[in-house]
């Protein structure tokens, strides 16, 4: 089944044209990584040739960040790719079985790669609308700056350090005074001679 963009909009980039796919190089990535294409499907060899041939075509005005994204995605699309036509039944050999270990890693890659170029993305929207934006350069005019009096604390250093001495000064230990309870007296003979007549 074909895949091609769905908006409708002009081809930007590279471009792949395979029997089973037509589209942007991108979105081949997004749709293995959506498990929608089957990466075992998918000739690289051939999109490494267009992508060779669309090298040569653009020439000096291709960009080193497209030729880059492109070797790291093929490199990873061929890992996963040997990783998936690995046999499905007992295996012995021991570089084969960490080949079939590290496949969630390979997505992992990808879903990596995604991600700094969304963040990208992001930072270059940023980094237009803070272009667009100036900050004020002048200072605050004077009608402005003499509105209100400068804030005067009319402490000098005699002032400060009996402050300082005040704040600094030991705060007594609370103590619960006992004024207020009641004491009864009570006559030692009188209780002494209450417990011999019992």
């Amino acid at each position: 089944m074909s895949s091609t963009p769905e908006d409708g909009s002009a081809p930007v980039g590279f471009q792949v044209r395979l029997s089973n796919f037509e589209g942007p190089f991108d979105l081949l990535l997004q749709l293995i990584f959506g498990h929608r294409l089957d990466v075992t499907e998918v000739a690289l060899h051939t999109v490494t040739d267009e992508f060779i041939a669309y090298t040569k075509e653009i020439g000096p005005k291709l960009g080193l960040d497209e030729t880059t994204s492109f070797l790291v995605v093929a490199a990873t699309l061929l890992d996963l790719k040997a990783a998936r036509l690995l046999p499905a039944g007992e295996i012995h050999d021991e570089e084969d079985l960490a080949l079939l270990e590290v496949r969630d890693l390979l997505f992992a890659r990808l879903l990596q790669y995604r991600a700094f170029k969304h963040v990208a993305v992001m930072f270059a929207e940023l980094e237009a609308a803070a272009m667009r934006s100036y900050p004020r350069a002048v200072s605050l005019e004077d009608r402005y700056a003499e509105l209100l009096p400068e804030v005067m604390l009319g402490v000098d250093a005699r002032r400060f350090a009996e402050i300082a001495a005040t704040a600094f000064t030991p705060r007594p230990v609370p103590s619960v005074g006992t004024d207020h309870l009641h004491q009864v007296s009570v006559s030692v003979p009188e209780q002494a001679a209450n417990v011999m007549s019992l």
